[in-house]
């Protein structure tokens, strides 16, 4: 086989197995996040959140047309083809460093050399976390990682042809895909100055002056991209409408033609390259053409050019600063932090970058939060930092161009970002152009190696090339894909859709659902505009309720909410001063009537009082520092929508919303009936049974809960424990009722289908009220914790649990055993106190007294209480 077939197939292979890989640990559906809301949009031609992704959307609403799987599944093949792809973009790129490297591949020895560095380098980058769990769920991240990788190997194509007539069609192909990547996202802009450094060698030499020249011209460059054409087109059409648009477009074109008729080689250049990323720009279009058709997704309603600008300017998000003081000072966690630079280098950099750099080259650790250096021994790491070493010693000048790409798409976005302490949700997926840098070196770490052994063994080493190729694949890309290969596997994950079907099909009829931000939010939307599930039940997502422009979609688009707001309060939307702190809230008389009757059924009350209204406290989330308290606008357009809607339609909360969402004393209202709580006019009326067992155990999927062979991230695992405290409400119901039998159904029912050996309980307070019931439901599950010495430190709070549902006698053994492993606790000795006075064995109380005063004394508290159940005798 000749050797540049063998290149082409090497290729080929990393495309095909990358890909292949990728399907196989795909999501089968949305995931959550941005997905739904990408799906969502894509299917509908909607308006995702600023500044969107146009492109992507129109490339998605291709791929909904396929004949075949389930709607989230064709968007996540996006990601799937993007990546792979990306992979053997990654493979042809380092081929291109080692021929730069070595002058000119001429010898079978240099296309091994090349063919073997290209497939460590790109099989590393494809099993890295980041990018692998990018590549198996709809996000715009692999696309826009694809078009990164693009653009970097075209201007290393161009760089091997650039004497050769026609040369500029590839930088001219360069500018239309950084145009076409603007429509994804912006990261692609980042890949200019590696960009303008190929082209730079190709005609200047390397110098301190004129390396500061083309970082001017970089930095010139992108910011004409952004914000320029970006953001001050769409300011043309604002000042001097679409005609001066038009206008420009001409101007720059006509320009652009005489440059290339009179010769003018760069003036041609720069005119063209403009034009075609104009031309790549227009995908925005989608975006306002879209908006003024008003999508059932229409966020910031773009319809306008003022509105499109505020939509390109990402202001929904407030207003973004580089002031790293302001920042750190204003983080909920600026004490962890003694200045701005600690805040800088701790969380900044080290946290928010250095870690997340660690978990692609290292090791994530089993947490999946720290770095745990046992996954990969530190051997990416090692082999890149080899290739660097031998990049910058053998071609310096490219290895300064990958600096720039690995610069660029790293800490430079950390510094521009300037991101508080916490962040919703960890960024890692930004800073992947970064990783896809290094990885090239990680590649070159293979000609590094083989260099040293040549240097050590002269001839010898050509004949260990082989050997060498596969040991590095074996204990790097293979190794890589062995640890991270169960963590990034998705394929039977149904849980976000399941979540959100749950949700949405817990709410009766043209219900209204709050809902607290994107996670809660968007599946939602995918379900209902995708896959037409509940469209009666109006989402009402709390974030956005802060801004104008969602108040009036909800207002006036079907299912249109009830409220009480004209267009001009709308357009003066802002916080508001509170007048008092206690709020009422009228129950029609007939309703709470009906409701009334319902709740006096399911609890056998003799008497129920009928509520002519509620009354809650508010506490201010907001205060002045004179102490005035301020409503947010989304709380006082909760009032607005209650008191609007008269009770006429069920209004729900997501139990994912916090208590400081929910208005304060009106949680006591709140009604839990599953994954929703449902306001209600009475204040103890904290469960509907009837309700809540049918959403339970007749409606919910639970699809691949007790499925060992499905992984679930530790957020997903947190979040299941919803499922779990409604399991665990409704269990409480029936056994403090004594219905020890159906208590024991559900318990049996929920490990059936949320089974801990694979959703294991992260709430310990809620694993110990389980084991409480187990054991008034069925006593011989005493026996198992006695045998158990690992649960002793368990063993009084089972007991206090086991008391207060009426069965003090069953929680002797435990107290008992307990106490026997720890003589000292007093915790336990007063719980063991009390259930011998709950079965009137004084007796028992006095030895144990005594024995503890044994150890302890000087107990004056405990000696009391001795002498006063001596006295009794």
């Amino acid at each position: 086989m000749q050797v540049k077939t063998l290149h082409r197939l090497a290729a080929a292979i990393a495309f095909v197995v990358s890909t292949f890989i990728y399907l196989l640990t795909m999501a089968p559906t949305m995931s959550f996040w941005d997905c739904g809301e990408f799906i969502a949009c894509s299917y509908i031609l909607g308006v995702p959140h600023p500044p969107g992704s146009p492109l992507f959307l129109l490339v998605g609403h291709l791929f909904t047309f396929l004949p075949f799987g389930d709607p989230g599944w064709k968007l996540n093949l996006i990601s799937v083809l993007s990546s792979g792809v990306t992979v053997m973009l990654t493979y042809l790129i380092i081929v291109h460093l080692v021929r730069q490297w070595k002058g000119e591949l001429k010898e079978d020895s240099d296309w091994y050399l090349a063919i073997f560095s290209g497939l460590i380098g790109a099989f590393t980058f494809a099993f890295t976390h980041s990018f692998w769990f990018n590549a198996v769920e709809t996000e715009v991240y692999a696309a826009s990682m694809l078009f990164t990788a693009l653009v970097v190997w075209l201007i290393l194509v161009w760089s091997t042809k650039a004497d050769e007539p026609g040369n500029e069609r590839y930088l001219l192909l360069i500018a239309y895909i950084i145009g076409l990547a603007i429509g994804v996202h912006l990261l692609n802009v980042l890949a200019i100055p590696f960009v303008a450094l190929i082209f730079f060698y190709k005609h200047y030499e390397l110098n301190i002056k004129n390396f500061i020249a083309v970082s001017v011209i970089s930095a010139a460059i992108i910011l004409a991209i952004y914000p320029g054409m970006v953001i001050y087109l769409p300011q043309i059409a604002l000042s001097f409408g679409f005609l001066g648009l038009g206008v420009v477009f001409v101007a720059v074109m006509v320009a652009s033609y005489w440059a290339i008729r009179n010769h003018k080689h760069v003036a041609s250049l720069i005119f063209s390259s403009m034009l075609l990323i104009m031309i790549g720009y227009s995908t925005y279009s989608m975006i306002y053409i879209r908006s003024g058709l008003d999508p059932a997704i229409d966020e910031n309603d773009p319809e306008t050019v003022e509105r499109f600008i505020y939509y390109m300017k990402r202001e929904q998000y407030g207003e973004h600063t580089f002031d790293r003081t302001e920042v750190w000072k204003n983080s909920q966690n600026s004490r962890q932090y003694d200045s701005a630079w600690d805040f800088f280098w701790k969380y900044q950099i080290n946290k928010m970058y250095n870690r997340y750099f660690l978990w692609q080259f290292v090791g994530m650790g089993e947490d999946e939060a720290s770095v745990d250096p046992r996954q990969f021994l530190g051997l990416p790491l090692l082999l890149g930092l080899i290739g660097i070493y031998w990049h910058a010693r053998r071609d310096p000048k490219r290895a300064l161009a990958v600096f720039a790409l690995f610069f660029m798409t790293g800490i430079a976005i950390v510094l521009y970002l300037n991101q508080p302490d916490p962040q919703p949700r960890e960024r890692d997926y930004s800073y992947v152009g970064s990783f896809f840098a290094f990885s090239l070196w990680v590649g070159l770490g293979y000609a590094g190696v083989m260099e040293l052994l040549k240097e050590a063994f002269k001839d010898k080493a050509e004949k260990w090339k082989v050997a060498v190729f596969l040991v590095l694949m074996l204990i790097v890309p293979a190794h890589m894909l062995a640890k991270n290969y169960e963590s990034h596997d998705r394929s039977g994950n149904y849980v976000a859709w399941d979540y959100s079907y749950n949700m949405l099909i817990s709410c009766e009829p043209d219900a209204i659902l709050f809902t607290n931000g994107d996670n809660d939010t968007f599946p939602l939307w995918y379900l209902q505009e995708v896959e037409h599930v509940r469209k009666d039940v109006r989402i009402v997502n709390l974030s956005l309720l802060n801004t104008d422009w969602y108040i009036k979609q909800l207002r006036d688009w079907e299912p249109r909410v009830p409220m009480r707001m004209s267009d001009f309060e709308i357009e003066r939307v802002g916080v508001r001063r509170m007048d008092g702190n206690t709020f009422e809230l009228p129950v029609p008389k007939e309703y709470a009537m009906k409701e009334a009757k319902r709740f006096q059924e399911e609890f056998q009350l003799s008497n129920v009082q009928i509520p002519d209204k509620i009354k809650f406290k508010v506490t201010p989330p907001l205060r002045a520092p004179d102490g005035t308290g301020y409503l947010r606008t989304q709380d006082w357009m909760i009032m607005n929508i209650l008191a609007a809607n008269k009770w006429r339609r069920p209004i729900y909360f997501a139990v994912t919303v916090p208590k400081s969402n929910m208005l304060g004393e009106l949680y006591d209202y709140f009604r839990m009936d599953g994954l929703v709580m449902k306001l209600v006019p009475f204040k103890n009326w904290q469960m509907s049974p009837p309700e809540l067992e049918k959403n339970l155990l007749t409606r919910y999927k639970y699809r691949n809960l007790n499925n060992p062979d499905v992984y679930f991230n530790w957020n997903i695992k947190s979040l299941l424990q919803n499922y779990r405290s409604a399991f665990l409400q409704l269990t409480d119901f029936y056994a403090k009722r004594r219905n020890y039998e159906k208590a024991r159904e559900i318990l049996e029912f929920m490990n059936q289908k949320i089974s801990p050996e694979v959703i294991p309980w992260t709430n310990r307070t809620m694993h110990l009220v389980t084991d409480a019931f187990r054991i008034v439901t069925d006593t011989t599950y005493v026996d198992s914790l006695l045998a158990d010495d690992s649960r002793v430190k368990d063993l009084p709070v089972i007991a206090e649990h086991v008391m207060r549902l009426g069965n003090p006698k069953v929680a002797l053994p435990l107290l008992e055993k307990a106490y026997e492993l720890e003589p000292t606790n007093p915790r336990t000795l007063a719980t063991l106190i009390n259930a011998y006075q709950m079965t009137n064995n004084r007796e028992k109380i006095i030895r144990s007294l005594e024995n503890w005063l044994k150890l302890f004394p000087d107990d004056q508290t405990a000696r009391r209480m001795l002498n006063a159940y001596q006295k009794q005798e």
